[in-house]
């Protein structure tokens, strides 16, 4: 009996992996989230254990669509801005701050945060609400989402070379393969946690029913989580798994963008280090007050700007400037998706920040020539140039 879970589950579970490949401590909380008025179900929560000053952790609340909406875009705006607001009116009277401990498994750190039941949630932070899409959303939508701060990051609908429908049906194929004929757990990372062998097998029975496959409660969809982290393990998603490591969340100005790359992150590292050593040596000024001021700025040219399944996102390919890039980069190209909000038709040049350790981040400054192309997408395709 065929697996009945939607695109759009399947693409929260993805979102949870992209978050999780970027530094989040990412997942699917075991408990409904307790608001001052009521109780929410989250299916994807990324926790950004940042440090900077007059700032909290910011809890990302996470939607999801690529399929289609059962009600309005507008709807599923709104209804993240809700739950947003009822989580935010939980700030407790005393500071009660997550606390990092060095060394502790982001895992266990999830746990601790979203593992016991609560009536409500204790944490001082900030609630950021996030929508990960793969199709066009409507200028209503958007125009509220701009207006209540709730940020929009477009993921392409091709990865690895693959539509994201044939990953989802991959997908779908291998989780209906978990438990075999005689109800027997088949993958073997999941067979060493027997313990949870009977919520597993209960799991991939209720996937299989068409009424509540995609109606899991809080703790089915946490071990769900698990179960797929076991299956993509599978040599068939060997491409998509190394293309989900070289999607990057960056910022713009503070609003997260997609930069799809082709090397490795060990190449990122290493040219950000070198560049801080390089610039650091010829550096005039080096100050506390010109803390903002970037070291390590690593040029990029735009190469194209091409249309998206969506009109309010521009998808920008660029090649890095060989003679500007330490070497372990100079080969380095790819896209950015970024929302045509933030971008100017007379902006000559901006600038990503690529977050990839604590305290260290590699900036890259992209130049757009006015004469650069631009194309229209076809089928989630790039028209060779």
């Amino acid at each position: 009996m065929p697996v009945h879970l939607s695109d759009d589950r399947l693409f929260e579970f993805l979102a949870a992996i992209i978050l999780r490949n970027n530094g989040y401590v990412a997942g699917v909380p075991r408990r409904l989230l307790g608001g001052r008025a009521t109780k929410h179900q989250v299916n994807v929560i990324g926790v950004d254990l940042n440090t900077s000053p007059f700032s909290f952790n910011n809890i990302i609340i996470v939607q999801v669509y690529c399929h289609k909406n059962n009600g309005s875009d507008l709807e599923l705006v709104r209804n993240l801005k809700a739950t947003l607001m009822d989580l935010e009116q939980t700030l407790p009277p005393q500071r009660e701050l997550i606390r990092d401990i060095v060394g502790t498994d982001r895992g266990d750190l999830f746990h601790r945060i979203y593992g016991k039941q609560k009536n409500r949630e204790k944490f001082t932070v900030n609630y950021v609400g996030n929508i990960f899409i793969s199709k066009s959303l409507n200028q209503f939508a958007w125009e509220y989402a701009n207006a209540h701060g709730i940020y929009v990051t477009y993921i392409p609908q091709v990865l690895a070379g693959y539509p994201l429908q044939h990953w989802f049906s991959l997908l779908r194929y291998h989780l209906d393969n978990v438990v075999n004929s005689s109800g027997s757990i088949t993958i073997p990372g999941l067979c060493k946690k027997e313990k949870k062998h009977p919520a597993f097998i209960e799991i991939i029975n209720l996937l299989r029913d068409e009424n509540l496959a995609n109606n899991l409660e809080a703790q089915q969809n946490h071990d769900l989580l698990t179960i797929i982290n076991e299956v993509i393990c599978h040599r068939e998603f060997a491409p998509l798994q190394a293309k989900l490591q070289q999607l990057t969340l960056a910022s713009m100005n503070g609003y997260p963008v997609v930069l799809d790359y082709n090397l490795s992150y060990r190449n990122l590292m290493e040219a950000a280090l070198i560049s801080f050593r390089e610039q650091f040596r010829r550096a005039k000024n080096v100050s506390q007050r010109t803390k903002y001021r970037p070291l390590n700025t690593l040029k990029f040219l735009i190469t194209g700007i091409y249309s998206t399944t969506d009109p309010n996102i521009a998808m920008l390919a660029y090649t890095a400037d060989k003679n500007d890039v330490p070497e372990p980069i100079r080969e380095m190209q790819g896209e950015v998706y970024v929302p045509t909000s933030v971008l100017d038709k007379r902006m000559t040049r901006f600038q990503l920040k690529l977050p990839l350790k604590t305290d260290i981040s590699l900036i890259a400054e992209f130049h757009i020539d006015q004469n650069t192309q631009r194309y229209p997408i076809q089928n989630g395709h790039m028209p060779p140039a």
